[in-house]
């Protein structure tokens, strides 16, 4: 059975150095029979080892209850890898952050009585053990040594980002982890990115890998550099613009990482997939289309066409680059710099201009060669083989969205009941003399939590004013007397702090008379987060949602009792599937275009084609769909206005300002049947009529 090691120059499998040209594919961002495919392309585009991490958050969403079917039959993914020849990373965690829903730990970790959250820590290191080991057994056959296609496994991940807070307890807790993935004997390297412990492999997280590459190899002479996100694009926020990067600047990347003696690289994501259902972190779109090479749909694009290019000359000169010492950078007088691998014969150079402006003409080894700004030329023999910033016009993809026949059936509605109505919640109500977080009746088991109370407004209070709400989290929606008053306006802000007051502070200009008044307050959550800088000094299990604060009215605070009730009537009754018969329709459009909180349905048959399907969600405003009883994900038409961090700026441009986020959701082809229901919980108001099927082409 092959055996998996490694030396000061790359990853070895039987003594034989291996150059590793991996993608990411995150099994439940996609579904199994998309999986194939997905990795066909892959290793069409000269890939040769596909990378995913592991969803512990979904694998145990109950503690105790193990769930590995359908999106999570990760046995199946990976045999299927295994039947196609590629090598699979497999990145453990059980931390993945990933932009998934609290960095994949299950939420129910935070109600462990003691818990703190990767740091040395009793309680969170027995559960995370537990886990670890399961799982590990579970998916024994698949490692290398027993015959499988796993060559490598991580364990915990970016620790760097929070070391900071927890100091010497997050180096005690670095030396147990490591520890305890060496009892394992899983008989693969253990590899950390970005922090480490001793008996792994430090790996590196960037958007360009090659200016960190003397300091590593400084740091640890005895191992290869190893890039384990190589980011092809950004992940997108609701309320901001859509993230991308050019397929030159990602080629560019790569080749200069390998120039500079980087032998293992894998792109993050290579197909970024759907955060489907409510899987997504805190704020994180729907999409998790991250401008991969292969689109959310699986569909090549230029990105991956130009990249395989690349990938063809890579593989072809493998043996040279592994099988010699990392290259002594040659600077040319024009400020280029030459790196030059030879083996056997056989010599493979990188010309490298990293001026990100000047176009620079070089003479090397009696020829001349032009150089794009921010550019690498490979050449071997005195024959160019490739430059990264000259894409060839036929590998050119322009995809569009393609009104889809049959059309969707009239909608019907259903106004979703406000909880002092006769109402069926998920949980009882619970009464308090002031509001409460929600993750605490809610337990991150629906996004959605009522805060209801009775106001009296005297006379000198009576008027026009700001409602204001101090400590409150995410999107909020506000009633008064049943009547919608206003809803939280986009963009958010990503990382917040729950020492900063404003943080979480939202407010509402209204009108109230004298009087007694029904406040209805509807927190919709939006992911939980998925790092602790994201609450600012604060460990994960301090996350909170909901309202939790103090309730101000033209600037006096109103102590009031307060009804808090956890979910939808719609969702206890599961409208959206089985449940849907169970309930009156209405179809006067008229009647409901616009209105908060109102159900919609319609149907449609199975279009007759094999082109990936997305629902046009235009028209709406905010909510979650399901498709025949299988929940989408969430939506929202948030223009993307917001402006993007400043550290994204060198490698990534912002598309579709002003536009919504995500337009278009993926409807997956598994999940369709001969006659189809679609439904949607629409919180704001919204015109169905112009939602429209469509085909990506």
């Amino acid at each position: 059975m092959p055996k998996v090691s490694y030396d000061h120059r790359a990853v070895t499998i039987d003594g034989r150095r291996v150059l590793l040209l991996s993608g990411a594919i995150h099994y439940p961002r996609s579904t199994p029979d998309m999986w194939r495919l997905l990795m066909e392309r892959s290793k069409e585009a000269g890939l040769n080892a596909i990378e995913t991490y592991v969803f512990w958050n979904f694998h145990e969403r109950r503690r105790g209850v193990y769930d590995f079917s359908d999106r999570l039959d990760i046995r199946r993914y990976l045999q299927t890898a295994h039947e196609l020849g590629l090598y699979v990373i497999l990145r453990i965690g059980p931390y993945i952050c990933a932009e998934i829903n609290y960095g994949g730990f299950p939420v129910w970790l935070r109600d462990v009585p003691g818990i703190q959250l990767r740091t040395d820590n009793e309680v969170f290191l027995r559960e995370k053990e537990k886990w670890v080991r399961l799982f590990c057994d579970y998916v024994r056959p698949y490692f290398a040594p027993n015959g499988g296609p796993i060559i490598l496994a991580q364990i915990e991940n970016e620790y760097g980002n929070v070391a900071w807070m927890y100091g010497e307890a997050g180096e005690r807790y670095l030396r147990r982890v490591a520890e305890m993935a060496e009892s394992l004997q899983v008989g693969v390297p253990w590899v950390m990115c970005k922090g480490s412990a001793p008996g792994t492999i430090e790996t590196l997280n960037a958007f360009y890998a090659h200016p960190l590459l003397d300091d590593y190899f400084a740091k640890y002479p005895d191992k290869p550099a190893l890039w384990t996100e190589h980011w092809p694009g950004w992940y997108d926020l609701w309320g901001y613009p859509h993230n991308r990067r050019t397929p030159e600047d990602v080629a560019y990347a790569a080749a200069r990482f390998f120039a500079g003696g980087g032998t293992g690289m894998n792109y993050y994501m290579w197909h970024g997939g759907t955060n489907f259902d409510r899987e997504a972190c805190y704020l994180q779109t729907t999409s998790y289309d991250y401008d991969a090479p292969l689109d959310e749909y699986g569909l090549p694009t230029t990105k991956m066409y130009h990249l395989a290019r690349l990938h063809r000359i890579l593989q072809e000169y493998a043996p040279v680059l592994v099988e010699s010492e990392r290259a002594t950078p040659e600077v040319l007088p024009e400020g280029v710099t030459a790196y030059t691998y030879s083996r056997d014969g056989r010599t493979l150079v990188f010309l490298c201009n990293d001026d990100e402006a000047k176009a620079v003409r070089v003479s090397y080894e009696g020829r001349r060669y032009n150089l794009p700004p921010k550019s690498v030329t490979l050449i071997a023999a005195g024959t160019l083989l490739m430059n990264t910033a000259q894409v060839e016009p036929r590998y050119i993809v322009e995809p569009r969205m393609v009104i889809a026949d049959p059309n969707l059936s009239p909608f019907q509605w259903w106004v979703e009941p406000s909880p002092s109505e006769t109402y069926t919640p998920l949980h009882p109500p619970v009464l308090s003399d002031k509001p409460v977080e929600q993750l605490q009746f809610t337990h991150d088991e629906t996004d959605y939590c009522w805060y209801v109370a009775k106001l009296m407004v005297l006379p000198d209070q009576a008027g026009a004013g700001v409602l204001e709400l101090q400590a409150v989290a995410d999107v909020v929606h506000v009633f008064v007397d049943g009547q919608f008053v206003g809803t939280t306006q986009p963009p958010l802000i990503e990382d917040r702090d729950l020492d900063d007051p404003e943080s979480f502070t939202q407010r509402f200009q209204t009108n109230l008379t004298a009087g007694e008044h029904t406040l209805a307050i509807l927190c919709c959550a939006l992911g939980v987060i998925k790092g602790d800088w994201m609450l600012g000094k604060h460990n994960m299990v301090d996350e909170r949602k909901g309202f939790w604060g103090t309730l101000i009215w033209r600037g006096e605070p109103l102590q009031v009792p307060w009804r808090i009730t956890a979910g939808l009537q719609g969702e206890h009754g599961r409208v959206y599937a089985e449940g849907s018969a169970l309930v009156k329709w209405e179809s006067s459009l008229e009647v409901a275009r616009g209105k908060p909180l109102c159900w919609w349905k319609t149907e449609f048959e199975r279009p007759k084609t094999d082109a990936p399907l997305a629902l046009d969600l235009s028209g709406m405003t905010k909510g979650i769909a399901w498709l025949n009883g299988r929940c989408i994900g969430r939506y929202w038409m948030a223009p993307g206005t917001g402006k993007p961090s400043p550290w994204l700026a060198p490698a990534v441009y912002q598309e579709g300002e002003g536009q919504p986020t995500q337009r278009y959701y993926h409807l997956p082809k598994e999940w369709l049947r001969d006659r189809n229901l679609l439904v949607l919980f629409e919180e704001v108001g919204g015109d169905p009529t112009q939602v429209r099927l469509c085909y990506r082409v």
